[in-house]
């Protein structure tokens, strides 16, 4: 009855561990995550919220400070992990004030210019984009270059008239986290590809839907104090940049053109995950298992054999 109990224990024991891998294994693949610095929504380094009361309902309201791409069988997962995400406005999704423009990189052609005039920054000549993801709190927009030459003008909060909007999407937003699934086929492979992520303030007035910039402080726009010439600045008030480059080198040279943002190598997250490394202390826990179990029926059976020869020696 012992050697039964032990098997059974062993056997329910197996089955729990299987258990847990399948469910580790049915969560989403983290395929590229990159931190980004906290307290950097400043655009070029000095940039000033606008005034309004609004905007001094708390501190960090454009501050990206994570990016995460998941992907599970059909879709890939959108990770953005902000400061503070407040909702002042009663927004469709649960967040008011940021804009979040995503560029991909993901196949040959593409174009280099912004699919809108908005953000005021010029994309690396050889990392050209294929496909372009608008998000903010009330529409979400998937779009292809060539939509570029039609009408997109929409000065509506809702975004009930901009084309391309992806219906009902798949959308959560907790923790100052927001969560986008974009299916897989929509978007292309995404290992291997180069992204633009640019942070700005949402105003359904603005060119491309940025908020703008002043020189002087202002209720509804950002200000750079003390710049007399706004003529190429950025509206961009966060960007995540590659691990060589600075946000504030990057937007702050805007004297000639528009500053040259830099994409984000996807191709750079391919060592062992931290799932990885739990699935794998599970397989060698198993394994484990198995030689203990084994070792337990060599040595029953070893004492059986012992008892057998003993017995037919008291015979002899």
């Amino acid at each position: 009855m012992k050697l039964i109990s032990k098997y059974l224990t062993f056997i329910f024991l197996l089955i729990f561990i299987i258990a847990v891998v399948v469910s580790i294994q049915a969560e989403d693949e983290v395929i590229f995550s990159i931190i980004d610095p906290q307290g950097d929504d400043y655009g070029p380094g000095y940039y000033l919220y606008p005034q309004n009361e609004i905007f001094k309902k708390g501190e960090s309201l454009f501050d990206l400070i994570e990016f995460k791409i998941m992907k599970s069988e059909d879709y890939y997962n959108f990770e953005f992990q902000f400061v503070n995400l407040i909702d002042v406005w009663n927004s469709r999704y649960g967040f008011s004030l940021p804009l979040i423009d995503l560029y991909i990189d993901n196949q040959k052609g593409g174009s280099l210019d912004l699919f809108e005039v908005g953000a005021q920054v010029r994309l690396n000549p050889d990392y050209a984009w294929d496909k372009y993801l608008k998000i903010n709190g009330w529409w979400i927009s998937l779009y292809q270059p060539e939509d570029k030459d039609k009408d997109v003008i929409d000065f509506s909060v809702t975004g009930d008239k901009v084309p391309w909007v992806i219906k009902d999407p798949l959308i959560k937003v907790s923790d100052n986290k927001i969560n986008l699934k974009v299916a897989q086929e929509k978007i292309g492979p995404l290992k291997n590809s180069y992204l633009y992520v640019l942070i700005g303030g949402f105003d359904p007035f603005g060119y491309g839907h940025y908020r703008g910039i002043r020189e002087d402080k202002n209720s509804w726009f950002f200000a750079a104090p003390d710049n007399h010439d706004l003529k190429y600045a950025p509206r961009v008030i966060d960007l995540i940049v590659p691990p060589d480059k600075n946000q504030v080198d990057i937007l702050s040279n805007f004297s000639q053109d528009y500053p040259q943002i830099e994409p984000i190598y996807t191709g750079q997250n391919n060592g062992v995950s931290e799932k990885d490394y739990i699935i794998y202390l599970i397989i060698f826990l198993c394994c484990i298992l198995v030689v203990y179990l084994l070792r337990i029926i060599i040595i029953k059976r070893s004492g059986v054999n012992n008892n057998a020869d003993k017995k037919e020696q008291k015979t002899d």
